[in-house]
């Protein structure tokens, strides 16, 4: 079982004192980490439940906060590939 080692000081504190920009930072640290496979678990800062890697989310807070933070990262993945077509295509 892996936990997270790493992560800012909003890491460390309890979903309830954080304020909502900490919450949706504090999980999208936990899903990068979750992605780099140094853990398997998101610690839920909405209601402080642990959340197993393929098992269903257990709030609709998380579900939101996870959605948006997945949807952006898709979003700026795609307009970094756009901007590498358009360079490729410039220079020729």
């Amino acid at each position: 079982m892996m936990f997270p080692t790493e992560g800012g000081p909003e890491w460390d504190k309890f979903g309830s004192e954080m304020t909502p920009d900490q919450k949706v930072a504090n999980v999208e640290k936990q899903i990068t980490a979750c992605e780099q496979r140094r853990t398997n678990v998101i610690t839920c800062p909405y209601c402080d439940k642990q959340n197993r890697e393929g098992q269903p989310l257990c709030c609709n807070a998380l579900g939101r906060a996870v959605a948006a933070i997945l949807i952006r990262k898709d979003l700026k993945e795609k307009a970094e590939q756009a901007e590498r077509i358009a360079e490729s295509v410039s220079r020729n």
